[in-house]
């Protein structure tokens, strides 16, 4: 699966690839190394047309300006493969930057994953998932119960995470110029 995100700031970029490394080192959890980019998604697909996606990325980038996005907690999507993620509120400016780019991004992608759609989308920053189970993950979360989760980021590109068959990459990052 590919993916439209944006990568996080360098600072939480850095906490979170340290918080990845303290969980395989405490607890042996390394399925969220598949996709090994701090960041949150705004759309999964199985397939984009690069030659479509490209310019409609650049475009985007191009009118778009930074903003603030908050995060407010841990939480869990349940099953049997559950995710322990970061959650970010969804203010106004977040929910209408991802609204603008679902009504550009569809006609370049085919398999697009539902649970992105602005209706039903929890924005997010995974921190574990793929070997996770519901005795690892009671632990986890008792581990970072005292911690705080409560912090302020900068929004400023738009990336594609590529799936190659074999691995994920970084294939197209492009920040922010718009201006105000």
């Amino acid at each position: 699966m590919h993916g439209i995100v944006s990568l996080l700031d360098d600072e939480h970029y850095r906490i979170i690839e340290d918080l990845w490394a303290e969980l395989e080192r405490e607890f042996s959890v390394r399925g969220v190394y598949i996709t090994p980019y701090p960041h949150f998604s705004y759309q999964v697909a199985s397939h984009y047309d690069l030659e479509q996606l490209t310019p409609i990325l650049q475009e985007i980038s191009a009118h778009s300006q930074p903003f603030r996005v908050q995060t407010d907690g841990l939480g869990i999507f349940t099953g049997p493969h559950p995710v322990l993620y970061i959650s970010l509120a969804r203010s106004p400016q977040l929910t209408l930057f991802h609204q603008a780019l679902w009504t550009q991004v569809p006609r370049a992608g085919s398999g697009i994953q539902d649970y992105y759609h602005p209706d039903a989308w929890i924005p997010h920053i995974t921190i574990g998932f793929g070997d996770l189970n519901a005795n690892i993950l009671g632990k986890i979360v008792s581990y970072l119960n005292e911690r705080v989760f409560s912090w302020d980021i900068t929004v400023d590109n738009i990336a594609l995470i590529y799936d190659t068959g074999t691995k994920q990459e970084l294939r197209q990052r492009y920040a922010f110029r718009g201006y105000k």
